[in-house]
C-alpha cells in the first residue's frame, strides 16, 4: 500500500493547478505506483501499462525493447529547448480522469486550467513537436 508524505517545497503552480507527480521508476520505493499531490498520495496506479500510455507509449515500443521511463526522459524531460512540465502534467491528469473516483472530476478542472492558459499561451508550444497532440485535447476537451 502506498504512504502519504508531508508537503514539501511550493507543490501548487502559479495558475492555482497543484503540482501532480507519480512514482513508478523504483519498484523497491514505498511510494511505486502512486500518484502524488502535494506530497499527500492520492491514488495507487493499478495498470502500469495504461498509465504509460497516456505518455504516448505504445506496446510496439515495448516489444522494441523501450522502457518506459526512458521514453518519457527522452521525450519530456531532457529536450532541454522546451519545459515540458505542462505536458506531463496533463498526461497525469487526463490519467486521473479515467481512473480516479475521487479526484476525476477535479482534474477536469485542472486540465481545461492548463490546456486554456498554459498550452495555449506558452512561448515554447510554438516548436513543440507534442503541439498537435495539445490541440487536439483542447478541441476534444
Amino acid at each position: 500500500m502506498c504512504k502519504s508524505v508531508t508537503a514539501q517545497g511550493n507543490a501548487v503552480q502559479s495558475n492555482n493547478v497543484p503540482y501532480i507527480k507519480y512514482h513508478l521508476a523504483n519498484p523497491l520505493s514505498m511510494h511505486f505506483r502512486c500518484v502524488e499531490m502535494e506530497g499527500e498520495v492520492i491514488h495507487r496506479i493499478e495498470n502500469i501499462d495504461e498509465f504509460y500510455y497516456e505518455f504516448g507509449y505504445t506496446p510496439d515500443m515495448m516489444k522494441a525493447g523501450v522502457l518506459p521511463e526512458e521514453y518519457i526522459w527522452a521525450k519530456y524531460i531532457q529536450n532541454t529547448t522546451c519545459n515540458f512540465t505542462v505536458c506531463i502534467q496533463i498526461r497525469i491528469l487526463k490519467y486521473l480522469i479515467k481512473h480516479s473516483d475521487k479526484y476525476g472530476e477535479q482534474c477536469k478542472v485542472w486540465l481545461d486550467t492548463y490546456l486554456k492558459e498554459s498550452v495555449a499561451k506558452a512561448a515554447t508550444c510554438a516548436k513543440c513537436g507534442l503541439k498537435p497532440i495539445c490541440e487536439k485535447l483542447k478541441k476534444t476537451f
